[in-house]
Order: structure tokens, then sequence, then C-alpha cells
């Protein structure tokens, strides 16, 4: 993309060379007033070519959001269909936490419990949400630690808990939730 500004910028100054010296062959000679104005047709030809290339090699984002990360450096080839993107981006206006919850405390877990998560480096600081959406199988625990008393045979069902304030939260951060258990529905 800089190559293809820096060529828009030199064929801008050849044609305002063209123009220059159009206006100056007005005096002279009807044969060097044509080559002025033939001139000047080109550097305005390729200056809208360059405009072309460059409009063609900028990337436009489909969404309104964040750059998370940048996979490649300036002036490095990218695939059109490569198999990593040139960046990632998100929507942090509003950020989700999945939680893990375990099999035995399934029935006690609705769409719309409020609960809270933390996370270590902010330390007592609570940052309320909701549970907007709840997982449709129970899957194999995703988290472990080496606590030696932790279950790993245990069975999980994912949460999605939306957070009302995630003010200082980045995206990937590990935290821990704790859901407010919601009363079954009598049947």
């Amino acid at each position: 993309m800089e190559r293809a500004r820096q060529q828009a910028d030199a064929d801008r100054f050849a044609a305002e060379t063209s123009a220059a010296r159009q206006r100056a062959g007005r005096t002279g000679r009807h044969e060097d007033v044509l080559v002025a104005v033939a001139q000047l047709r080109v550097a305005e030809a390729q200056l809208e070519q360059a405009r072309a290339e460059l409009a063609r090699r900028r990337i436009i984002a489909p969404i309104d959001g964040q750059v998370l990360t940048v996979h490649n450096r300036v002036g490095e080839y990218v695939q059109p269909a490569g198999a990593e993107p040139v960046i990632v981006m998100g929507d942090t206006s509003r950020l989700r936490v999945r939680l893990d919850v375990e099999e035995r405390d399934i029935a006690r877990v609705a769409t719309g419990a409020t609960g809270v998560v933390t996370a270590d480096a902010f330390g007592a600081r609570q940052f309320p949400g909701h549970v907007v959406q709840i997982g449709y199988r129970m899957g194999r625990k995703n988290l472990r630690t080496d606590e030696p008393t932790e279950r790993i045979d245990t069975m999980i069902l994912e949460v999605v808990m939306e957070l009302d304030d995630g003010t200082g939260l980045v995206p990937g951060l590990r935290v821990m939730g704790y859901l407010h258990p919601s009363t079954p529905a009598a049947t």
C-alpha cells in the first residue's frame, strides 16, 4: 500500500508538471502544446491507475470493532484467501464470558440468571453479568487446574454470560465465574 501511495504521489507531481508545461507552452509553438496536453493526459491516467491499485489493496473491515491482533507487517504479501486472517478484530463494547457449569448444577441455571466474574489481575473486584445462552449438550471439562482434589471425569455444560460492565477486562483473560442459582420451574 505504501508503494502504491508513493507512486500516486509521483504521478500527481508528474501531472502538475505537465500542466505547468502546458500553461507555459500556450505561448509557444502549437506542437509543444499538443505534446504537453498528451503528457498531461498520460500523467492523469497513471494517477487514476495508482488510485485504483491503492483502492484494490485497501482492506476494509466488515464490522465496527477493535483490532485485537495483527498477523502481518507493513509491506508483507497477504494471500487473499489465506488460512490465517490479516487481523483479528472484535466488538468489545459488550464482553461475554464462557463458563463451564458442572453437571450437578445445571438444573439451577437459567437464561437471565445473574452472576459475577472475578479475575486475579483485578483482585476482589467483581464484574456483574447475566446468562444469555445455555449450551445444548454436555461435554468434557475444558479447564483443568493442578489441584489434586479436582475431579477430571466431570461433564460440563457451557454457559455464556454477558457482562454488564467489563471495563478493564481484555478478551482472552481467564476469569472465575459465579452464578446466582435460579429456582427450577415446578412441573
